[in-house]
């Protein structure tokens, strides 16, 4: 099985956690992490302005290069809008403002995600 390292720090409850295609996805009541080899993508749910699913062919053109695309039949591509992304590598941070993140992820992991950002959101009066 693929060894990811060691995320410090997490914040706020886990809620989920999924391994697939050797990327593992998190998700607490404070941030969205996802892992793919040594490179690990922290979201905090604040800094998450908008969180919609996006076509295929979107998320294709949007890969990182050197990244291979692996259709994945359990998810679904999602495209994660955010004020502040924090990029870990081994080499240090990178904060990116102003991010359009794309991601597969599970239908049951992105309705839980949908409803932790409901949740957070404050009523409009």
């Amino acid at each position: 099985m693929y060894q990811f390292p060691k995320v410090k720090s997490l914040r706020g409850e886990l809620k989920r956690t999924e391994i697939r295609n050797r990327v593992r996805y998190q998700l607490t009541t404070k941030e969205f992490i996802q892992q793919r080899g040594r490179t690990t993508y922290r979201i905090a749910i604040d800094n998450i302005l908008g969180f919609i699913e996006c076509s295929d062919s979107e998320f294709s053109r949007h890969l990182a290069p050197g990244i291979g695309y692996e259709p994945d039949r359990f998810g679904r591509a999602y495209k994660i809008v955010a004020s502040l992304l924090h990029h870990v590598t081994d080499n240090g941070v990178i904060e990116q403002t102003h991010v359009s993140f794309y991601t597969r992820l599970s239908a049951s992991f992105a309705k839980q995600l949908e409803s932790i950002l409901a949740a957070g959101k404050a009523p409009i009066q």
